[in-house]
């Protein structure tokens, strides 16, 4: 059992800058990566961290009210709300199933608990998942692509985990929604719209012409397909694959496009705009997943060289944000981007070897000393200087999702 947590009220003082504390563990790394070396199977923290995650967000379910608080401040006290977001419950869902798959046995309690209150209780009567806000369903006549494809994934893999095919039945039926939704035409063409319906302010957030929705798309075809359903997904992850390689990769810059403006023919290319480097390596990863739809040798070497040599550090941080005017990228190291980079470069470093180990290495250790707290926790952003300029380790859009997804491929280099 976790020891007990704190919960209490956000002060404007919980979030002091300063100098993380010290790790809890010793991080080592594999002298050598490349295809003739042995497996990386140095011991480098990906497990514990793994099942530290788990742990650190079981304060958060609140067994009064149902689902799962998303804010926890500085000092790891969570602070209480009515709101259920509905990404978190999802993010979390997800994580435990994770969990269950690696035969942590006290995950399955809160996957169980994480499902039925996302279908009991986020559900709308059109059939699609939405937040909480307030004891009311948000924005209930509009269809979210994002946030009901992270349901489609998180469902998809909670059903890999148990086996319930009925879980499995609503992650097909749900996908199959969200596709009637926002598929207007040929998917190849026209890619996946960002929301369908009417909403509020703030619908949906990733805008109605979005390469992360059609990037979490591809992800959810991955997590169907581990669930059982491979064959009925056709050649959907191909005629993604042309629509990636015709509208979101730009074969020039070598970035993969976030933003668009009248449509997925105009990328915005505005003074100010910028493509996530880490979004490029997203995709290189999920299109490896899939043997058979590996994007093109040349491409994948050049996504991950643009990140390798603009993103990366000297000391391992990695500035994600490539802003297309000045051609430089800049700004802080966010939570999931370094996950996402620690994790692009493992699969790297197995495939191809160096340079990739060696940046496997840096993004890591930056990583682990000095966005993990003490207390096991995940800082929000750390700047290149190693300062944590958010020291927020939960809030509506970190469930330390993409931390757990990290640590599952680290896993696989670790030694038994």
């Amino acid at each position: 059992m976790p020891r007990s947590i704190a919960v209490r009220s956000l002060r404007s003082n919980d979030f002091p800058l300063g100098r993380p504390p010290f790790l809890p563990f010793r991080i080592s790394y594999p002298t050598r990566l490349c295809n003739d070396a042995a497996p990386m199977n140095a011991p480098i923290g990906f497990r514990g961290h793994f099942e530290g995650i788990l742990h650190y967000w079981e304060r958060c379910r609140d067994r009064e009210r149902g689902g799962f608080h998303h804010l926890i401040d500085s000092t790891g006290a969570v602070v209480p709300t009515s709101s259920r977001v509905v990404l978190i419950q999802t993010r979390q869902l997800y994580n435990y199933a994770e969990g269950i798959r690696a035969g942590l046995g006290f995950c399955r309690d809160h996957a169980d608990h994480l499902y039925d209150f996302l279908t009991s209780s986020l559900r709308t009567p059109g059939g699609w998942y939405t937040s909480l806000v307030d004891g009311q369903l948000s924005s209930p006549n509009g269809l979210d692509t994002y946030m009901n494809l992270f349901a489609v994934l998180a469902m998809a893999r909670y059903a890999q985990a148990t086996g319930r095919a009925d879980v499995r039945d609503e992650a097909w039926r749900l996908f199959r929604l969200v596709e009637e939704k926002t598929i207007s035409g040929d998917l190849r063409t026209d890619g996946v719209l960002g929301c369908w319906g009417e909403g509020g302010r703030g619908f949906p957030p990733m805008g109605k012409y979005a390469g992360n929705n059609v990037l979490h798309y591809l992800e959810a075809l991955v997590c169907l397909r581990d669930a059982g359903l491979e064959a009925q997904l056709g050649g959907r992850v191909f005629a993604l694959r042309e629509f990636f390689l015709a509208r979101i990769l730009d074969p020039v810059e070598t970035v993969t496009f976030d933003a668009f403006r009248a449509g997925f023919h105009d990328p915005d290319r505005r003074p100010g705009a910028y493509a996530s480097l880490a979004h490029g390596l997203e995709w290189f990863g999920f299109f490896r997943e899939w043997p058979g739809a590996e994007l093109p040798a040349a491409v994948e070497r050049a996504l991950l060289d643009k990140a390798l040599h603009n993103a990366v550090q000297p000391n391992g941080a990695f500035a994600d944000q490539f802003f297309l005017t000045e051609r430089r990228c800049a700004g802080h190291a966010s939570f999931w981007t370094q996950s996402e980079a620690v994790k692009a470069f493992c699969v790297a470093a197995r495939l191809f070897g160096e340079p990739y180990g060696d940046a496997f290495r840096r993004t890591a250790d930056f990583y682990f000393s000095k966005f993990l707290d003490a207390d096991g926790g995940v800082f929000s952003s750390v700047d290149r200087n190693g300062v944590a300029t958010s020291r927020m380790k939960g809030h509506a859009w970190k469930a330390d999702y993409h931390s757990l997804r990290m640590c599952v491929e680290g896993m696989k280099n670790e030694s038994a």
